[in-house]
């Protein structure tokens, strides 16, 4: 075979290949486009028949001098509102809501809220000198009193994971009037000490299972101190959260975030540019939004609350630990108060033992 022959076979081959690749990417974006209408899916019942008194929609409206989304779901539109808060800052819940606790929706018209510079609230156009937690609880008071309005309700359930968990619980202690009972799944309470704890536990972790390549790793690495600021915090996340997801901190059976992102991407309620954006905007919330998780203390800031406190806490979390969580529960003073431990779960008992948690939901829902 001459050079020139070589030459060409293997030129023909590239082509062929690139070709290949192009037409491969264009069957995925085919098929996201499809999956990606940006709009609300009706809620029907076991025959495919629309649920008359029904409401799913999806809602832009103005809150904190920014656009902002509400997407509405909900077997009974006369039920009581739950406001979802979900976590990050930046990481919306809709895509796992529906998937795993669409059973509260029978009792409650579920509001979920994608928060300023999040999911399809995202927008390069937010000043960043509004991402910040005095802002996001007046905004959480605001659409508070938008759905108050909109489903002419004197008070709201209000329900918040993880980082929502810490806006929720601040929004309900400064404006109990509004609310009939707050929800905390994965309590944030002093996230500087649970970053403590849970480096410690990933680096045990590590020794227990003889993982030599993270024991390399974690050894290499120092966490910040609490007024690192921003980047230091977010280059140290990316790196230590591998390892709590790895070893079941992040949720106990599942060891990898592509169920999650796969879930996200079939998301119908998101365009296409919503899915893309999503990912922009958690990255964006966090860098912005992390120094005062970091040092927001509820140990001194909070001692009693006006409205009853229900706390959802997985066993095994290493993201917001267990222990942290029921600390301040035991101290908290307030009119009535449950703890409940889901002994299978790590950071999210709300997906990873759905069925106890919207059990109890029910049931919390029958005492107003």
């Amino acid at each position: 075979m001459t050079f020139v022959k070589m030459k060409n076979r293997i030129f023909r081959a590239f082509i062929y290949f690139i070709g290949g690749l192009v037409f491969i990417i264009a069957i995925l974006m085919t098929a996201l486009w499809i999956k990606s209408p940006g709009k609300a899916a009706p809620i029907v019942d076991n025959g495919g028949n629309l649920i008359s008194k029904s409401i799913s929609t999806i809602e832009k409206i103005e809150i904190g001098d920014q656009e902002q989304y509400l997407i509405i779901r909900g077997v009974d539109s006369t039920k009581p509102v739950i406001l979802f808060l979900h976590g990050g800052p930046g990481s919306p819940e809709i895509a796992f809501m529906k998937k795993f606790n669409t059973a509260i929706e029978e009792d409650f018209v579920m509001v979920y809220w994608e928060q300023r510079g999040a999911g399809k609230s995202y927008s390069k156009n937010i000043p960043i000198e509004s991402m910040n937690l005095e802002q996001f609880i007046s905004d959480t008071r605001e659409v508070t009193e938008y759905l108050s309005n909109r489903f002419n309700q004197e008070k709201l359930f209000l329900m918040g994971h993880s980082w929502g968990s810490l806006l929720g619980i601040l929004t309900s202690y400064q404006y109990p009037d509004q609310y009939y009972a707050f929800l905390g799944i994965g309590q944030v309470v002093h996230q500087y000490r649970g970053e403590q704890i849970s480096f410690e536990w990933v680096k045990d972790q590590a020794i227990e299972r003889q993982d030599k390549k993270a024991i390399k790793s974690l050894s290499g690495m120092k966490m910040p101190d609490s007024l690192s600021g921003n980047d230091l915090w977010l280059d140290f996340l990316m790196k230590e959260r591998k390892y709590v997801t790895k070893y079941g901190g992040a949720m106990k059976n599942v060891k990898s975030t592509w169920p999650m992102i796969k879930m996200v991407l079939n998301t119908p309620e998101y365009t296409i540019a919503d899915k893309f954006n999503y990912m922009q905007g958690n990255l964006y919330s966090i860098k912005n939004m992390w120094m005062e998780v970091m040092t927001s203390n509820l140990f001194e800031e909070i001692d009693s609350m006006a409205i009853p406190v229900y706390i959802f806490q997985g066993k095994y979390d290493y993201q917001t630990p267990y222990s942290i969580a029921y600390k301040f529960y035991d101290q908290l003073k307030a009119p009535h108060k449950q703890f409940y431990t889901f002994e299978q779960s790590a950071h999210s008992p709300i997906m990873e033992e759905m069925e106890k948690f919207n059990s109890i939901v029910k049931e919390i829902s029958k005492k107003y």
